[in-house]
């Protein structure tokens, strides 16, 4: 499915005094608010409410710009495996912020998820555990409230109790901005219904002692690198040497506070442009010096050292069996064998879906 969609973002001027907030904006769900992409939809009075029942696809406010404030919705959806919720900061088509539930993870640790959509590749596999995931027991054929609150590069969600968030995010990973809204629903399907949204800066977050702190990068972790334009992976095989390659790698690129380098950022993932050469120094005062070296990649990688290759992996969804997800960390590790002076460590990473990233991290 890959409709373009062409999506007018209204912006709404807000002419008040000091200290008032835009009036808070009930959307009627029907074919004038909407514009759809999807395998099945339709409108219909659904469990006492005007719904939208929208199936493997995603519908668009068609007029809508949010940036900080409440987003709340009712949604209602069976247990079967699907991917359901709110698209927010839409820029374009393959930008923009998601959070959604996974009916068929009710009660488990990824039961929903905060990820960014960036140039199109969402990124499940580099953003999980706290921050972005968070347990909950769904409601399966029945109504359940959700509300987001944002501001800045922060969010925090309730269902149902509107009083406990059960998800604080603390880094929406495309800033903060203004854009559309919108619903998806992957997979599965789901049924919408009153839709409201609220522009105004007056949010007061619920503190979260366990992700409050996470501004600072870990002692070790690699926080800029050099990369590559993107390029298809085919160029890739057989070769053990940078050299053979010819890929030039030059543009500076900073890595997130966790150490994590999206590469989506980059470029968009197609047959050819799936692959980015990443790159970082370490300088030796020792001819001969061993260091360790952790990392992590998404979703395949070959490691160079002064342009030779010494490892290669794969840790796409399901390589390893049926429940591998592939998610991204400082699992893998090796030994650096460094000469006197400055030494060369790229990354060939190559994406397939869910997240296009890398990270490292020195041991010692």
């Amino acid at each position: 499915m890959k409709t373009t969609f062409k999506i007018t973002m209204v912006l709404i001027l807000v002419f008040a005094t000091k200290g008032q907030a835009q009036k808070e904006i009930s959307v009627p769900l029907d074919p004038k608010t909407l514009e759809i992409d999807a395998n099945e939809h339709r409108f219909e009075a659904y469990k006492g409410k005007t719904a939208l029942y929208l199936k493997n696809g995603r519908a668009w406010l068609k007029d809508a710009s949010f940036k900080n404030g409440t987003i709340e919705y009712d949604i209602a959806f069976g247990n079967e495996r699907n991917f359901a919720g709110i698209h927010f900061h839409i820029q374009d088509a393959n930008n923009y912020e998601e959070y959604y539930l996974r009916p068929h993870q009710s009660g488990n640790p990824d039961a929903m998820q905060y990820s960014p959509v960036i140039n199109g590749n969402a990124a499940w596999q580099l953003y999980h555990g706290e921050g972005y995931w968070s347990p909950f027991q769904f409601t399966f054929d029945e109504w359940m409230h959700v509300k987001l609150e944002i501001r800045g590069n922060r969010m925090q969600v309730y269902i149902n109790d509107m009083e406990n968030p059960i998800l604080h995010v603390t880094d929406l990973k495309l800033g903060e901005r203004s854009g559309g809204l919108g619903f998806g629903s992957f997979l599965g399907s789901s049924h919408y219904a009153n839709l409201t949204y609220h522009n105004t800066d007056d949010v007061v977050f619920v503190k979260n002692e366990k992700i409050e702190n996470r501004s600072e990068i870990p002692n070790g972790v690699i926080s800029s690198y050099e990369v590559s334009e993107a390029f298809p992976s085919i160029k890739m095989e057989g070769i053990t040497a940078l050299k053979d390659l010819k890929i030039p790698v030059g543009k500076k690129m900073k890595a997130e506070a966790s150490g994590i380098l999206n590469l989506s950022r980059v470029s968009p993932v197609s047959e050819n442009t799936n692959t980015v050469l990443a790159k970082f120094n370490i300088s030796s005062n020792s001819r001969d010096e061993t260091k360790g070296l952790e990392f992590g990649y998404s979703d395949k990688v070959k490691v160079f050292v002064n342009g030779k290759l010494v490892y290669a992996g794969d840790n796409s969804f399901r390589s390893r069996d049926y429940r591998y997800l592939g998610s991204m960390g400082l699992f893998d590790a090796i030994s650096l064998n460094l000469r006197k002076g400055d030494n060369e460590i790229t990354f060939a990473v190559t994406e397939r879906m869910g997240g296009w990233g890398v990270m490292a991290r020195l041991s010692d």
